[in-house]
């Protein structure tokens, strides 16, 4: 059986969870499945277990029959009735176990209704196209004229991205026509970043294949946008409390690559230090506040805020080569912990940043995405190294749109929970987004009195409550962090 790392890099050490040895997933076990089978396996394990208890005392009682009759007697009369009584106890639980199986496949039938209603808002054209998939991403960016990749994700336009061209390459792209756009140092990182203009006539995506075959040590791929419909989840709604409790009073940093964080109550107790190159007249901030006010609900921290995002309110979006940048100003400010709300498709040379990050001793969290469990993996949860997180509810239960896979390591309360509104009040948000602070904070903390990296990712395995199947599993990674 084949092993995958959740932390990777020998500053990060390893989370190994296993893989399925076969070409297809067997098929998942429905939540109350899962339940139904954990249950059923304690009961016989009790039963086991019962029986044993009962065969030994028996036995020992047996034993004094010739010495103490009358005594013998009267205890193995009592041993029966005992029994009897733990017989009809076993039937009382099974019943109570198959009554709450039927119960929540009734709910989860109505889950199926409501995800049908959710797509359903989305319009006709909807009907047929896989959840989660780059047909939701399709029109972003629209304003950019994106063009798409053959998997049908948005893309910049006539450009492309390398990461450490050979000087003697550089050359040769530009006699084929390629233009540098703009040379960018990743001092922290230790990386040259170059965007270049396609040349006349040809694609972003013909113009990555050209430049890989005349650079072909070199890290390339076009410039992908990305948005926060897969991460944000439903529309907040309005909250009854004034207040956001706290939880802790440690401080800790923490960097947040998400939108702007707007002023708020909620936010009194975290120091914010803006990326000057990410300040924009009238950027969204909605999610990022939400965000930023979870961590400051968790202790007293710094909050390094990128603002990787511009665009409409309603349909904020980013693009890969900003979001290099962040990442390297976040490393740069050298908080240990880099919270990562977005989601979109894989992209090499932000897999080889992040991963550098990561290698460095940055502890990178990302949400695990929104579209649903049935869609491909998002990126960056989906970065070898990155902590990839999913949300549950106050039972417990997964949320119903929650992405799925092996990159899962653990969940967190991520449904109904309490957060800023940018409009200066409190709301109820619900998005593995809102999960993903929960995370952060807890390793930011563990970081901040001076454990190492390694140290913390096993300390964070080792404080997951374990739910679903039995051991790590594709739901809840290696399960709940309270």
């Amino acid at each position: 059986m084949t092993m995958r790392a959740i932390f990777a890099g020998i500053a990060i050490g390893a989370f190994a969870v296993p893989a399925f040895p076969h070409d297809r997933d067997p098929p998942e076990p429905s939540r109350a499945q899962e339940r139904l089978e954990r249950e059923q396996d304690r009961a016989a394990q009790r039963a086991e277990e019962r029986a044993a208890r009962f065969e030994a005392d028996r036995a020992r009682i047996e034993e004094r029959e010739v010495r103490e009759p009358a005594k013998a007697a009267e205890d193995l009369a009592k041993l029966d009735a005992d029994r009897v009584n733990e017989e009809a106890k076993t039937l009382e639980d099974t019943e109570k176990v198959e009554s709450d199986y039927e119960k929540e496949l009734a709910d989860e039938a109505e889950d199926a209704l409501e995800d049908s209603a959710d797509l359903a808002e989305k319009g006709d054209d909807s009907a047929g196209v896989e959840h989660g998939s780059s047909a939701e991403m399709h029109d972003l960016a629209d304003g950019e004229r994106a063009e798409h990749d053959e998997r049908g994700y948005p893309v910049r336009r006539g450009e492309v991205f390398a990461i450490d061209i050979p000087e003697p390459a550089l050359t040769q792209l530009q006699r084929a026509g390629f233009k540098v756009i703009e040379r960018i140092r990743l001092d922290e990182l230790d990386r040259d970043m170059l965007r270049f203009s396609a040349p006349d006539g040809i694609s972003a995506v013909t113009a990555r294949d050209m430049l890989r075959t005349l650079a072909p040590a070199a890290t390339v791929d076009v410039v992908h946008y990305y948005g926060l419909d897969l991460t944000a989840g439903s529309k907040p709604h309005k909250a009854r409390e004034k207040t956001m409790p706290s939880l802790d009073k440690s401080s800790f940093s923490v960097g947040v690559i998400d939108t702007a964080i707007a002023p708020h109550p909620a936010l009194a107790t975290a120091r914010i230090v803006a990326w000057a190159d990410g300040a924009a007249a009238q950027a969204p901030s909605g999610h990022g506040t939400a965000v930023a006010s979870l961590l400051a609900s968790a202790g007293r921290p710094t909050i390094y805020s990128a603002n990787i995002f511009r665009g409409p309110a309603g349909r904020p979006y980013t693009s890969a080569d900003v979001i290099a940048a962040a990442l390297e100003w976040t490393v740069r400010q050298n908080a240990p912990v880099i919270n990562m709300s977005l989601a979109g498709p894989r992209n090499t040379i932000l897999d080889r940043l992040i991963r550098d990050a990561v290698a460095s001793g940055k502890v990178v969290v990302a949400a695990a995405g929104n579209g649903g469990p049935t869609a491909p993996p998002s990126y960056p949860a989906a970065v070898p190294g990155v902590i990839a997180v999913t949300a549950v509810d106050k039972d417990r239960h997964v949320y119903r749109l929650a992405q799925r896979g092996r990159h899962i390591a653990v969940a967190a309360y991520g449904v109904d929970v309490l957060a800023a509104d940018a409009r200066n009040n409190l709301a109820r948000f619900t998005g593995t987004s809102f999960a993903t602070p929960v995370i952060s904070a807890w390793l930011a903390r563990c970081r901040a009195v001076g454990t190492a990296a390694a140290t913390c990712g096993h300390q964070l395995k080792d404080a997951a409550k374990d739910l679903g199947a039995k051991g790590f599993d594709e739901v809840y990674g290696f399960g709940l962090i309270e």
